[in-house]
């Protein structure tokens, strides 16, 4: 079976579909992965192989420049305005900006299915030309989702988001939401709809990593990790990290070990840290969150998830819309608390929920309760019978003819 994953050039986006990749790779399938030409190496330092496509663009700068009401098209229908765009922020620039992306990549990415011939294609769910592909193809799109489906509601405004992507390779439609939806999120977490969903277990891939040293014996107190993701920076500059050293500085009456999980590009903004902390800089989220009692984070996917399966009671302090969906979803497990405000936080107020999420043995035993519920589910080895099947009844019902 040959299949065709599409993705943004963004480690929160790709990441996790790398396990279901290997998976397939080690079940004997061909897998290549279509994304922008600055994000093939990433891919192939995966262990998959990668498709360039389209231009070389900064997915998250576009993003950032649209929630400013930024110039930043690199693709207009014919016709368009060439002139600054509205401020659009949270979802719709989210959905403007995934939709400028698949017309970035679709003539590249879609010529070569049309030589390559997939059996199926798996997506992310902002990577529209995907399930472009797959309707073009009559093969089946899977997509698969980081985290609770805040994208769900896309498939309601389908046409008047993709209408003109649509019209370049003459579809009505193509299905935001594929065929079936791959969903990591253990029942409590997960998005309550009608979708056809299959549970797939989340396995963290942060990308090729070493264990430190300092990772090799257990803490001698309570460690607790403060780590703001990779996306951002680059959505809204180092404004969008201001507040994160008064997070870490709200830690310094608590007894425990503070570790400071950031990109060398953001290390920087991290002066004059308190004694507890034990470090700042790169550290593989995976690696260390076994070893901690708490962490503290911006609610982005990959970070929620990774807390979850390690079984690490979490305090979310969100700023964008996505990231209050996944705070208020995780909230409503008893695993964790959330601290609306963003950016106007104040390092009281972490100190209070902070010490809530330490203390809290219903938090832990939730989180725990979590953990396990998660690792139940199938793992990503266990989902690709399933993808074999989906790929077979669409071959032989002969019911989606290509185009």
């Amino acid at each position: 079976m040959r299949v065709l994953f599409a993705t943004w050039a963004g480690g929160g986006h790709y990441a996790p579909l790398v396990p279901l990749g290997w998976a397939l790779r080690a079940a004997g399938h061909d897998v290549l992965v279509a994304s922008h030409p600055s994000y093939a190496a990433t891919i192939a330092g995966s262990g998959l192989a990668a498709l360039p496509a389209g231009q070389d663009i900064d997915m998250f700068a576009l993003l950032g420049a649209k929630r400013r009401g930024e110039e930043w098209r690199m693709w207009r229908p014919e016709g368009a305005d060439a002139g600054p765009v509205p401020n659009r922020r949270g979802y719709d620039g989210m959905k403007d900006t995934a939709e400028q992306v698949a017309h970035v990549l679709a003539d590249d990415v879609v010529a070569f299915a049309r030589y390559w011939r997939p059996d199926l294609v798996v997506f992310e769910p902002t990577s529209f030309v995907g399930p472009l592909v797959a309707r073009l193809l009559g093969v089946p799109a899977v997509r698969h989702l980081w985290t609770a489906d805040f994208t769900a509601p896309l498939n309601l405004v389908e046409e008047r988001l993709l209408g003109p992507l649509f019209a370049r390779f003459g579809l009505d439609e193509i299905g935001v939401l594929g065929e079936l939806t791959l969903d990591p999120c253990p029942p409590r977490l997960e998005v309550a709809d009608d979708l056809p969903r299959q549970p797939i277990r989340y396995v963290p891939y942060n990308g090729p990593a070493v264990l430190p040293g300092w990772l090799r014996e257990p803490p001698a107190r309570r460690r607790v990790c403060v780590t703001w993701g990779t996306s951002l920076t680059g959505v809204g500059g180092s404004d969008r990290m201001s507040h994160v050293p008064g997070v870490v500085r709200a830690l310094a009456g608590f007894d425990v070990e503070v570790v400071v999980a950031v990109l060398e590009s953001q290390r920087e903004l991290f002066t004059e840290m308190p004694a507890n902390v034990r470090s700042v800089g790169p550290v593989p989220l995976h690696l260390l969150l076994p070893t901690c009692d708490a962490i503290i984070h911006q609610g982005g996917g990959g970070t929620l998830m990774t807390a979850l399966v390690c079984g690490v009671p979490q305090l979310v302090v969100p700023s964008i819309p996505d990231q209050i969906f996944n705070a208020r979803q995780l909230a409503a497990t008893g695993a964790g608390r959330y601290l609306p405000g963003g950016e106007a936080v104040t390092e009281a107020a972490v100190a209070e929920h902070a010490g809530g999420v330490l203390d809290d043995a219903a938090c832990r035993d939730a989180a725990r309760q979590l953990q396990a519920e998660a690792l139940a589910m199938p793992a990503p080895a266990d989902v690709v019978g399933v993808l074999e099947q989906l790929a077979r009844a669409t071959a032989l019902s002969g019911t989606s003819a290509a185009r």
